[in-house]
């Protein structure tokens, strides 16, 4: 994309000045640049940032001085520390791998978040994700490498209609060229890590301190048959499909297969073991239908981590909170529970989404 070919998405408009539009500012370049093409087209902006697990970046209010926009803060700590936090750390203290970032989105980002900036007049809520929307519900955006709408899929349905993506359809090179022809300060700033209030790198650590050392616990490591093959130093060290590191030497490669958090013991076995043909789901959450009866039957595409291929499946309706999913075509691998299943139809717009059993 040449700089001129910038224009497009840059060009002023007279009827959006009476349109009212809060940025979710995190002070990083993809947030920064909305605001700065949303402030070219003319919207009415203001900045709003989360307090979540520490001092906000400070990058975010210096952006909004740049653009002499109103910036506001909304204290969400208590809330983040109760809905994310409390959640992740009891997941992997239960043998599971939390997805916080579905989580955080549900209750917090687009919840209090985008409560407070309606509150405050916004007609609409724009974020620096690479996501679409398209009649009314999430559409995976052109980079299928960052597809931040599998991390949007829990979020409530009636909230679609006051969010923007304005740089949806972009690839990350592209907006930090973008960033730079516009003069925005954080160009090239690194991306954040992983989990945000989580140092990089001290996971075990943090989980170790916060579930009193007992994630930390070590247990046996077996086959699948129940023989002991060793010992593993703590269930939150490994995940599943994880081939090094696991601390025992056989004849064949071994793999993760399973984390058995009620015995605390690790499962290992060989490579097509991972290669499952169905799931479970819970606490399902619906775009495109109006109950969860209506996904009885239903043939779509599926995802169980954010960058995995779309895979072809057939849901069943278990109860009213949970579902099946068959796989059609092919086998998965390394299905983890705790993380996310998200639903998509042939035209990549999201179905819906659960967690995995």
């Amino acid at each position: 994309m040449e700089n001129k070919d910038f224009d497009k998405y840059l060009t002023y408009d007279e009827n959006n000045k009476n349109i009212k539009v809060a940025v979710a500012m995190s002070g990083g370049v993809d947030s920064s640049t909305v605001a700065y093409i949303l402030k070219k087209q003319g919207y009415d902006i203001f900045g709003v940032t989360m307090r979540t697990c520490g001092p906000e970046d400070s990058d975010a209010d210096k952006v909004c001085k740049d653009l002499g926009i109103d910036h506001y803060i909304l204290d969400a700590t208590k809330e983040f520390k109760e809905k994310v936090m409390d959640y992740f750390i009891k997941e992997y203290s239960e043998g599971r791998t939390p997805n916080p970032c579905m989580v955080c989105n549900k209750h917090v980002k687009f919840g209090s978040l985008i409560d407070f900036a309606l509150s405050q007049g916004a007609q609409f809520m724009a974020t620096g994700h690479y996501a679409q929307i398209k009649d009314g519900t999430l559409v995976m955006g052109d980079d299928e490498n960052k597809d931040q709408v599998y991390f949007l899929s829990q979020i409530k349905k009636e909230n679609v209609k006051h969010i923007l993506f304005p740089i949806g359809n972009f690839e990350k090179p592209k907006v930090r060229e973008l960033a730079k022809y516009l003069g925005v300060r954080v160009y090239a700033k690194k991306d954040s890590q992983e989990i945000c209030f989580v140092e990089d790198g001290k996971l075990d650590e943090y989980l170790s301190d916060n579930t009193g050392g007992k994630t930390s616990i070590p247990g046996d490591i077996v086959d699948i048959n129940g023989k002991v093959l060793g010992r593993h130093k703590g269930l939150a060290y490994y995940t599943i499909g994880q081939r090094k590191g696991i601390g025992v030497s056989l004849e064949k490669p071994v793999y993760v297969i399973k984390l058995d958090g009620k015995n605390n013991r690790l499962v290992v076995g060989e490579n097509d073991l991972l290669f499952k043909d169905g799931l479970e789901a819970e606490k399902i959450n619906l775009f495109t239908f109006n109950t969860l009866k209506d996904l009885d039957g239903i043939e779509c595409w599926a995802k169980t981590r954010s960058r995995d291929k779309l895979h072809k499946c057939r849901i069943k309706v278990l109860d009213e909170d949970k579902i099946k999913v068959e796989f059609i075509e092919n086998k998965v691998r390394a299905i983890t529970p705790g993380q996310g299943v998200v639903f998509y139809d042939k035209d990549r717009k999201v179905i819906g989404s659960g967690f995995i059993l």
